[in-house]
């Protein structure tokens, strides 16, 4: 019975299987929003596209040095999303609705993610994108800190 070990070890505990449960996961979640909002039509078509996207790109089409340039620009979204957040957080003096066990295991599994990185991949842009993600959600848990018992009204009064 080696083959279950193999699968889990290979598939569900390691990068590839990460990435396999990321996409089943931003993929549900984009169907449900279109059907949610009636556009079931749509979510089915957008389901269509991601996946045919999806087969382009790891089918070895695309050249390495686009991929990577994708990758990359990851780097200002990430940065972006998460200075936006933070300084709506500074502006509003409260974190609002957001939940800090969500920001503690987003922040300690970014901080995860760098070792498992570099053990599994050693990619140096990978590593520098997770280490950016650990900095500003610690910098957002250190806001859901900073301004735990400040209530919303109050702090917009302010």
């Amino acid at each position: 019975m080696i083959y279950p070990i193999v699968i889990v070890s290979f598939c569900v505990c390691s990068a590839w299987g990460e990435g396999l449960f990321l996409v089943l996961q931003t993929s549900t979640i984009c169907y449900l929003v279109f059907y949610y909002d009636n556009k079931a039509l749509a979510g089915i078509a957008f389901l269509v596209v991601y996946a045919a996207a999806l087969y382009v790109f790891l089918s070895g089409m695309v050249p390495m040095n686009i991929l990577w340039s994708f990758q990359s620009s990851n780097i200002a979204i990430i940065i972006g999303s998460k200075v936006l957040q933070a300084w709506a957080n500074y502006s509003n003096g409260s974190t609002g609705q957001l939940s800090v066990i969500t920001f503690f295991l987003l922040f300690l599994g970014s901080i995860a993610r760098i070792f498992t990185s570099i053990q599994e991949t050693g990619d140096a842009l990978i590593i520098l994108i997770y280490m950016i993600t650990t900095t500003f959600n610690g910098v957002i848990f250190a806001q859901l800190i900073y301004y735990w018992n400040v209530p919303i009204a109050k702090a917009k009064s302010e």
